[in-house]
């Protein structure tokens, strides 16, 4: 309820910024069974009837991605793996295999969050103290991972392993094509760079431009040092 009453009036305005909390949260819920997508998305979409809002955004994400992840691992055999990129993703990944990484950070390093990276940092400190991550910044966790790990393979290992470990939500269809996305799955090509061929970029001054990085950062910070949440 706090969702329709509070958030789904400035869901499309501010899905993409972590710290205005304009997301419904329910991943964990539809995940274990606790409450149904279809009776979530009836309960939208009435609601945005009766007091004139446009849902159509939120109700893309719930009905159509989340489908398109269920049959996406519905029907590929190795949904877990890097073989089931599309052609020009694993061509990319191959040709730039054994590009130089520097630096690079071992998985017990990121697992610590001891990377350079205050919100990278940050985001795995999320997932481990809520167990969860905001999509937008999970993409950009992502392609962190990528880029400091010794292979394409290991990246991949490793954001499983922490989603297996620690996310509410892992184990699901939607994890494994959200980090699949990292790699190239349901995207394009983009230019070419080191160890990212044509794979899709993220930088932390892309980041910073597109939202309110620091306030995030302190929101973690806030939520480590005292165990309680802002709001």
């Amino acid at each position: 309820m706090r969702f329709l009453t509070n958030n789904l009036c400035r869901y499309a305005r501010d899905r993409n910024e972590p710290s205005a909390h304009a997301t419904s949260n329910l991943s964990p819920y539809l995940h274990f069974g606790q409450i149904s997508s279809l009776h979530v998305a009836l309960k939208v979409r009435g609601y945005a009837e009766e007091h004139q809002l446009v849902a159509t955004e939120f109700l893309e994400e719930l009905i159509v991605r989340r489908e398109l992840s269920f049959n996406f691992c519905r029907f590929t055999p190795h949904f877990d793996s890097l073989d089931s990129l599309p052609n020009w993703a694993q061509a990319t990944l191959k040709k730039h295999a054994k590009d130089k990484r520097d630096p690079t950070f071992t998985a017990r390093q990121m697992e610590h969050c001891e990377t350079y990276d205050p919100l990278w940092n940050a985001t795995q400190k999320e997932l481990m103290l809520r167990g969860r991550m905001h999509g937008y910044y999970r993409m950009y966790w992502g392609k962190k991972i990528i880029e400091w790990s010794q292979t394409h393979e290991e990246a991949l290992e490793f954001m499983i392993a922490m989603h297996d470990r620690y996310a509410l939500d892992g184990r699901d269809p939607n994890t494994y094509v959200g980090i699949l996305w990292c790699f190239g799955l349901h995207d394009r090509p983009w230019v070419e760079r080191p160890i990212f061929g044509q794979i899709r970029f993220m930088s932390y001054e892309g980041m910073k431009r597109k939202t309110g990085v620091d306030a995030y950062i302190r929101e973690i910070e806030y939520v480590e040092r005292t165990g309680k949440e802002l709001m």
